[in-house]
C-alpha cells in the first residue's frame, strides 16, 4: 500500500522529483555495507573535485591578483610618462592665450558673413601657430577660429589645408560636439581620441581650448591641435613576462569607447574595448589606469586562460592525486563496512528469534556501538513482560476512573430530578420567585449534566451562562448585568462542556462581588480562521498578584482540560489591571470536538 500511494505521487512530481524518489528507493534497499562503500566512494569524489576547484580558483586569483599589481604600477609610470610628453605641447597652447596679435584677431572680429580670417589677420595667426608646429614635430595641424564663425588652418604636414576649408563652407563648427565639449570645460584643454577637424585626413588625435581672454576673462574663440599618434608608442612602460596575449591600448572612454591607441598588430582592440565597457571581463583580464590630463584610460589586457595555465596544472595534479585517493579508499571502505556491519547481522538474527517466540535472549554482544544496540535490545526483551503486567494494572486503574466518573454523573442526575419536584411544588404554593430560581438552576444542572457528554455546542454554554446569572440576578438583585455577544455562524460548533462558565463565576465573585455598585460581564465569541476565540470580560477591581493565578480562580483546571484534549497550541491568556477589572481569552480549535 505504501510502495503504491509512493508511486501515484512519483507521478504527479516533475522528472528530478521523480528520479529523486527512485534514487531514494534503489538506497534504501542496500545493505549497509554497500551504503558505507558507496558513501566513502561518493564523499571521496566530491573531496576531490572540491579541492581541486578549490586550489584552481585560489590559484588564478592570486596570479590574477600579482598580474594585475605588477602592471597597474606599470600603468602608473605610463601615465607620468604621457602627462611629461604633453606638458611642453599643452604650456605653448596656454602661452598662446597672452599673445596680443592673437588677441587682436579673435576679438576684433564682427559677422561679416566671411568664414576665413582676411590676409594680414592669417599671417599673424600663422606666426603664432608656427611658434607650435615647429617646436613640435608631432602636431600635424593648428587651427583657429573665433566666436563669428571665421577659421584658419595651418598644417604641418603641407596636406589637407584645402579639404579643411571646403568641408567648413557648407558645415558650422560651432555646432560639432568638439566646440560644444570646449564651451562646457571654459578654458580647460580637452582631449579626443581623434582628430575632430572636419574634411583633413588625420592619424591623430585633438586637443581642443576655449580660448578665454586672461586679462577680461571674455571669451576669445577656439584652438585645435591635431597631434600624430605615433608619439603614443613611446611612453608605454610595459614588461616582457612571455605572455602572447598581452596587450596595451589607451581608450577615450566618453564618447561609446574608442580605442585612442593600441600595440601595432593588435587587431581585435576595438572587441576588447567593448568587452571592457560593458564590465563582462570573461574571456580578458583588465588592468586601467586613469589619466586625468587626457582624461583617458590606460589598459592592459590579457586572455585569462594563457594566464591560468599555472593553475591548471595545480588544479591537475589534485585531480590526479584525488584519484590515487579514491582508489585507495574502495578498500578501506570495503574493510571498514565489514567491521561495522557484523555486529549488526548478529543483532538482525536475534531479531529474528524473538519474531518467532523466543523471549529470552542469550546471545552476547561486542563493545561495538552496534554491540550496544543488541545489548539494550536484549534488556528490552527480557523486561517485556514486566511492561505487559504494568500496561494491564493501568487498564484496571483506568476502568476503576471510568466508573468513578460514571457516578459523578448520576449524582447531579439524582439533584436535576430533586430539582424539577420542588419547582412543581412552588407552582402549586404559587410562589414565582421561587419556582423561577428552581427553573434556572434545573436547566443550568440539565446542561451541566449533557446527557454525560463531554463534549456540547456554544449555543449550550451560551445558555447555561444565562441561566447561571439569572441565578445570581435573583441573588444579587440584578446588580450585575450580562452582555453575550457571539457571532451566528458558531453557535452550534462543538466544544468541550464547562469552560466559560467557571470564568463567569470567578467573574462575579472576584471581580464584581467587592466592587461597590454594580458591574458589568462581556462574553464575546468569534471565528478566527480555524480557531474559536472567546472573551470573558468584567469591569471588577482586577487582580493584585498576576503570579497567584494558577493557584486559584478555576483558571488552572480549564488550561489543563484544554491542553489534554486540544494540545499545547491552544489555551487561555489573563490581562488584568487593578481596579478597572480582568479579561480571559481562550482559544480553542474549530471543529474538533
Amino acid at each position: 500500500m505504501e510502495k503504491t500511494e509512493r508511486e501515484g505521487k512519483g507521478r504527479l512530481l516533475p522528472y528530478w522529483g521523480r528520479l529523486s524518489w527512485k534514487v531514494r528507493d534503489w538506497w534504501t534497499y542496500q545493505r549497509i555495507q554497500q551504503q558505507i562503500f558507496f558513501s566513502m566512494l561518493l564523499v571521496s569524489l566530491l573531496g576531490t573535485a572540491l579541492l581541486g576547484s578549490i586550489s584552481y580558483r585560489i590559484s588564478s586569483r592570486a596570479l590574477e591578483a600579482n598580474y594585475r599589481l605588477s602592471h597597474e604600477y606599470a600603468l602608473k609610470n605610463s601615465s607620468k610618462v604621457l602627462d611629461m610628453k604633453l606638458s611642453p605641447v599643452i604650456e605653448m597652447i596656454r602661452s598662446f592665450l597672452y599673445d596680443p596679435n592673437l588677441q587682436h584677431v579673435l576679438e576684433d572680429q564682427t559677422e561679416d558673413g566671411r568664414q576665413s580670417f582676411a590676409g594680414t589677420e592669417q599671417k599673424l595667426l600663422k606666426n603664432v601657430g608656427e611658434r607650435l608646429t615647429k617646436q613640435e614635430n608631432s602636431v600635424n595641424y593648428v587651427a583657429f577660429m573665433d566666436l563669428y564663425g571665421h577659421y584658419y588652418l595651418l598644417s604641418n604636414v603641407n596636406l589637407g589645408t584645402y579639404e579643411f576649408y571646403r568641408y567648413y563652407a557648407e558645415y558650422n563648427f560651432l555646432e560639432e560636439l568638439w566646440s560644444r565639449e570646449a564651451r562646457a570645460a571654459n578654458g580647460r584643454e580637452v582631449f579626443f581620441g581623434e582628430s575632430v577637424l572636419g574634411g583633413i585626413p588625420s592619424n591623430g588625435f585633438s586637443i581642443v581650448k576655449y580660448l578665454n581672454n586672461p586679462d577680461t576673462l571674455e571669451p576669445m574663440g577656439y584652438l585645435v591641435v591635431d597631434v600624430n599618434r605615433r608619439m603614443l608608442g613611446n611612453f608605454l612602460v610595459t614588461g616582457n613576462e612571455g605572455y602572447e596575449t598581452n596587450e596595451y591600448l589607451i581608450a577615450d572612454l566618453r564618447y561609446g569607447g574608442d580605442v585612442v591607441y593600441a600595440n601595432p598588430g593588435f587587431a581585435g582592440s576595438q572587441a576588447v574595448l567593448d568587452e571592457f565597457c560593458g564590465g563582462r571581463q570573461q574571456r580578458y583580464l583588465f588592468t586601467s589606469v586613469h589619466n586625468a590630463v587626457t582624461g583617458w584610460e590606460l589598459i592592459n589586457v590579457i586572455e585569462r586562460n594563457e594566464l591560468s595555465a599555472g593553475s591548471k596544472l595545480i588544479r591537475n595534479t589534485v585531480f590526479f592525486c584525488g584519484g590515487f585517493l579514491v582508489i585507495l579508499s574502495f578498500g578501506l571502505a570495503m574493510a571498514i563496512s565489514r567491521t561495522i556491519t557484523r555486529p549488526l547481522n548478529q543483532l538482525e538474527q536475534v531479531i529474528e528469534q524473538v519474531m518467532e517466540g523466543e523471549r529470552h535472549i542469550t546471545e552476547e554482544f561486542d563493545e561495538s556501538e552496534a554491540g550496544r544496540i543488541g545489548r539494550k535490545f536484549k534488556e528490552m526483551v527480557n523486561t517485556n513482560l514486566e511492561l505487559s503486567e504494568y500496561l494491564l494494572n493501568a487498564r484496571l486503574k483506568e476502568r476503576e476512573a471510568e466508573l468513578l466518573l460514571l457516578q459523578s454523573q448520576i449524582n447531579p442526575h439524582f439533584l436535576y430530578n430533586t430539582l424539577d419536584s420542588l419547582y412543581c411544588m412552588a407552582i402549586i404554593h404559587g410562589d414565582d420567585q421561587i419556582a423561577n430560581m428552581i427553573l434556572a438552576l434545573s436547566d443550568h444542572f440539565k446542561l451541566s449534566l449533557n446527557k454525560g457528554k463531554r463534549f456540547g455546542t456554544v449555543a449550550d454554554a451560551v445558555t447555561q451562562i444565562e441561566d447561571y446569572m439569572k441565578l445570581q440576578g435573583m441573588r444579587f438583585k440584578e446588580r450585575f448585568k450580562l452582555s453575550v455577544e457571539v457571532d451566528e455562524d458558531i453557535l452550534q460548533e462543538e466544544m468541550l462542556t464547562f469552560l466559560l462558565q467557571p470564568f463567569v463565576e470567578n467573574a462575579i465573585y472576584h471581580g464584581l462581588e467587592p466592587k461597590l455598585g454594580g458591574g458589568t460581564i462581556w462574553v464575546r465569541g468569534r471565528r478566527d480562521g480555524e480557531r474559536l476565540l472567546f472573551t470573558v470580560e468584567d469591569d471588577g477591581v482586577g487582580i493584585e498578584e498576576m503570579g497567584k493565578i494558577d493557584s486559584g480562580f478555576g483558571i488552572s483546571n480549564v488550561r489543563e482540560r484544554i491542553q489534554l484534549h486540544y494540545g499545547e497550541d491552544y489555551g487561555l491568556t489573563v490581562e488584568s489591571e487593578k481596579g478597572k477589572g480582568t479579561k480571559i481569552t481562550m482559544v480553542l480549535p474549530l471543529n474538533k470536538g
